[in-house]
């Protein structure tokens, strides 16, 4: 008989492998090694499979599935937010990493547990709206890159000056453009000189 164990957790996945003290009395009895049982453990050791999990349940070691997929991500339902486990510091990866890299589900902490889910596909007006975000940001962006210009010192001739205005009203009115948002026609920046004294 060996002294090694394997342990699991309260919900049963394996947590790691754990040497056991001899028993004297026992030992003594049995004339060999007898190890005392930790608790939690098992001398039946899990098999090694990719892409699962050894749980302890009803007297022998079932696999879980980890997910590789937001879908069987939420079919395996809430995952446990607050252990320190393996198994549960596992899942928590798993499902940081699948939310981040999929912008069309979420994660919500319900009672302890996150729960993981789709968002609904945008609707026309939502995917219109976000295009005119990110055409108005550019818009400010652009704009900004000018404020300098129209400092009231700043040394450029009053042509220059003049087009760069014309240049950032252009910018403001890009929204009343016939096409906005889904194409717009964006002014080109005009070209100045420097004047120095």
């Amino acid at each position: 008989m060996t002294n090694k164990f394997f342990r699991f957790t309260p919900d049963g996945f394996y947590e790691g492998d754990i040497c056991a003290a001899v028993d004297p009395l026992e030992t003594k009895k049995a004339g060999h090694p007898v190890y005392i049982q930790p608790c939690s453990a098992t001398d039946v050791e899990p098999e090694k499979k990719d892409g699962f999990w050894p749980r302890w349940q009803d007297g022998a070691w079932t696999y879980v599935r980890l997910p590789k997929t937001v879908d069987e991500l939420i079919e395996f339902g809430g995952i446990k937010h607050d252990q320190t486990t393996g198994f549960w510091r596992q899942m928590n990866a798993i499902r940081t990493e699948l939310v981040q890299a999929n912008e069309r589900c979420k994660s919500e902490l319900q009672d302890g547990y996150w729960i993981v889910s789709q968002l609904p596909e945008p609707t026309p007006e939502e995917i219109r709206e976000r295009q005119a975000q990110e055409i108005r940001s550019k818009r400010d962006y652009l704009i900004s890159k000018t404020d300098f210009l129209v400092a009231g010192d700043y040394p450029i001739s009053d042509e220059d000056l003049t087009s760069i205005k014309i240049y950032r009203q252009a910018l403001r009115d890009i929204t009343a453009q016939a096409g906005f948002p889904e194409s717009v026609v964006w002014p080109e920046e005009p070209e100045y000189t420097v004047l120095r004294s």
